[in-house]
């Protein structure tokens, strides 16, 4: 049961408990570099489609909206109708409520960033990309992975799998719709350059930015927020609502969506590799450094202190739950926020930059991070 994973850790010695560690770590680390490459190898399919004009810009941008207006949509929609219902929720309401946590500091952090660089153009003129950056990080695949490394290198930690893999959902799900509600209003906020001339303070200024009307627009009536609402509507309506799509007269529809869905995460990695062509030249190192340590190094210093100073035992975390939250501080930021980007009409060029720096440096500061992590398990 959940109740008994929270007391699971105290009932180990502590040399138990380090070499769990040692052994855990070893597990992410190759795990970690596992997915990196993985990842790399699409995203270098990208650019050399981009590269031999298989891909032309034009095409780039409309695989960019392909994704962000079809792909994604359906799977935050099948995605939602799968894993969650009213007991999964209940059960991981601590992990949820660090999920909103999580972006309230990263989006504080990522303000204060903006603040103390003035001497940077992207950080002086792209407040909202740099808030979403450091607020919202990969929220699902990778830390799954992680997770799973961690407890598959220790036989005595398996039984606590199926509990960590929910509550890593249940965060996801909190992410995903704030993601494009708040993440998505944000970067519509990024006030678009009037002229053309990327980062450049002399040749770009900042233009008057949308309404508040048309910021909320953008958070609620876009592709989706709709898939999201559908897909909380049916996990969490009625039964018979839900027997609809589950072997009832739109069984079919349920699952030409998940078909759909599974194109989602290769079309990020190609189009991301597909921006990266012409390789972007970056000379303003000062946001992307300053982003990597606010995402990388700031939040997960802030997880641990709240974890260790009372608020996990607060929100009634369980260790599994405690965990994922750790794992979900210190992994990079998501890459489909550079097709976010791109939605919204924006230069994404430095931001696909900032992510794909990110990944590198992750490998070295998620192992730390979880190192003490670990150590400072109950």
């Amino acid at each position: 049961s959940r109740a008994g994973h929270g007391t699971f850790c105290g009932r180990l010695s502590h040399p138990c408990l380090l070499s769990f560690a040692a052994m855990a770590l070893a597990a992410v680390v190759g795990s970690a570099a596992h997915a990196m490459a993985v990842t790399f190898a699409m995203i270098a399919s990208g650019m050399l489609l981009r590269a031999s004009g298989v891909v032309s810009p034009a095409g780039q941008r409309e695989m960019s909206q392909v994704a962000v207006k079809l792909l994604l949509p359906a799977f935050n929609f099948s995605a939602l109708i799968a894993d969650v219902s009213w007991e999964r929720l209940q059960a991981c309401r601590g992990v949820a409520l660090f999920a909103v946590l999580h972006v309230a500091i990263g989006l504080s952090l990522g303000m204060l960033l903006c603040r103390m660089g003035k001497s940077s153009p992207f950080l002086r003129q792209h407040r909202g990309q740099v808030m979403v950056l450091c607020a919202f990080c990969n929220g699902t695949a990778m830390p799954l992975t992680l997770f799973r490394a961690l407890v598959s290198s220790t036989p005595e930690l398996k039984e606590v799998e199926a509990a960590g893999a929910l509550d890593i959902t249940i965060y996801g799900t909190v992410w995903r719709l704030l993601l494009w509600t708040v993440g998505i209003a944000l970067l519509e906020a990024d006030g678009a350059p009037e002229a053309v001339g990327g980062d450049s303070p002399s040749k770009a200024r900042r233009g008057p930015g949308p309404s508040p009307g048309a910021l909320l627009r953008a958070a609620l009536l876009n592709t989706n927020t709709a898939a999201a609402l559908g897909g909380f509507l049916v996990a969490l309506g009625p039964a018979s609502l839900r027997s609809v799509f589950f072997g009832g007269p739109l069984a079919f529809l349920r699952e030409a969506i998940a078909n759909v869905s599974k194109a989602s995460h290769p079309m990020l990695l190609l189009t991301l590799g597909a921006a990266l062509w012409p390789a972007p030249s970056c000379s303003d190192w000062q946001a992307v450094g300053g982003i990597c340590a606010v995402k990388l190094i700031g939040l997960p210093i802030v997880t641990f202190v709240l974890l260790q100073g009372g608020l996990a035992a607060a929100l009634n975390l369980s260790v599994t739950g405690a965990l994922a939250v750790a794992i979900e501080a210190c992994v990079p930021s998501a890459l489909q926020i550079s097709m976010m980007v791109q939605s919204t009409g924006r230069d994404a060029r430095t931001c696909t930059v900032v992510c794909f720096w990110q990944h590198i440096a992750a490998l070295l500061t998620m192992t730390a991070a979880l190192a003490v992590a670990l150590a400072g398990m109950p």
